[in-house]
């Protein structure tokens, strides 16, 4: 794709010699400041978790973690997490779930955040199932998602660190966008009727939040049924190799997650807003940087305020994925200070 920039010159010097027979493309349509918003009630501000063990640091990373290279497991790592988070206006983190081994964070959270404000939430992963289009999500299959939901939800759902709207735990799925391979291994549909039974059998309601494990995508390009399931929808992932969307990546975003919003909202469903402090991923150089400074972290807060759903869900990707960059856990070359931004921005003044 050519360079905004250029695109807009070239229109402007074709103008000048055919002035009736071509038109101006309006570069404030696609590049524009994004407005202060200002909140009169806070923000659900969730954000997710990676389970870092001492063996996981050997990639590259481009900051350095205020704790060192630390074990996730470990339980007063934890307490400083909850702490730093509590500062800075985080309500939950949200802990990957993609079969029993993940449990270890879980319960290590459970006990270390008996007494914390800030809760977790759990992102049921489909993928250690094995679904596929010959032997999909079905019959015994269904059956073991449930009888593992069963376990999460007594041990962890229905307790008090875990997070809930208006009494409705929030639980995501993931992932909605299914590989060509296995676009019908899963009927998102009848999984998520089936656990929204399953859990009012258990004897409460839930919230459940669709993951699309990527971004720059519209919502058209998903069935209607499978967005309709949910409650919400999240998309996660917006980094970027396209020069475009990183030259402009606030008001782009900002373009891209009011459509889906309205999409959404006209079927009843919530979008979350995902967001990150920056990008910098060293492992995958064709992604473009998108630096981390103090003004396109509040654009970017400012562009998810402004798409936010009724209940003032954002997520943020990541509180500690180190390896790209995206981190708002503390680290040596920031500091707390996008803590502090996130407090500032994300809960009412």
């Amino acid at each position: 794709m050519k360079r905004v920039i250029y695109f807009l010159a070239l229109s402007l010097s074709f103008v000048a010699c055919k002035k009736n027979d071509s038109i101006i493309v309006d570069p404030t349509k696609y590049v524009f400041p994004i407005p202060q918003v200002n909140l009169t009630e806070d923000a659900r501000v969730g954000a997710y978790y990676s389970v870092y063990k001492t063996a996981d640091w050997a990639v590259t990373i481009p900051f350095t973690p205020t704790l060192g290279k630390y074990d996730a497991l470990t339980a007063s790592v934890m307490q400083q997490h909850l702490t730093w988070a509590t500062a800075g206006g985080v309500d939950f983190f949200i802990f990957k779930w993609n079969g029993t081994a993940d449990n270890a964070i879980l319960s290590n959270f459970k006990t270390v955040a008996a007494n914390s404000s800030v809760k977790m939430v759990i992102d049921y992963n489909t993928a250690h199932l094995g679904a596929t289009n010959a032997a999909p999500l079905t019959g015994a299959k269904l059956n073991t998602m449930l009888a593992e939901l069963k376990t999460l939800s007594d041990t962890y759902i229905t307790s008090s660190t875990y997070y809930k709207i208006d009494a409705k735990p929030v639980v995501l799925l993931s992932p909605l966008n299914l590989a060509a391979a296995a676009a019908t291994s899963i009927d998102y549909k009848k999984v998520a009727d089936s656990v929204r039974l399953s859990m009012k059998i258990w004897g409460y309601d839930s919230y459940l939040v669709g993951e699309l494990t990527t971004g720059w995508v519209a919502p058209l390009n998903y069935a209607e049924t499978t967005q309709r399931a949910f409650d919400a929808i999240v998309p996660t992932t917006w980094s970027t190799t396209d020069y475009d969307r990183s030259f402009a990546f606030y008001s782009y975003s900002d373009l891209n997650w009011q459509n889906w919003k309205k999409t959404l909202e006209a079927w009843n469903i919530e979008f979350v807003p995902c967001i990150f402090p920056g990008w910098n991923n060293p492992s995958t150089p064709a992604q473009y940087v998108i630096p981390r400074n103090e003004k396109n972290y509040v654009d970017y807060c400012n562009v998810a305020k402004r798409a936010m759903g009724k209940n003032r869900l954002i997520f943020i990707n990541s509180w500690n994925d180190f390896q790209k960059g995206n981190t708002l856990e503390p680290a040596n070359e920031y500091n707390q200070d996008y803590l502090n931004l996130t407090k500032r921005e994300l809960k009412k003044k």
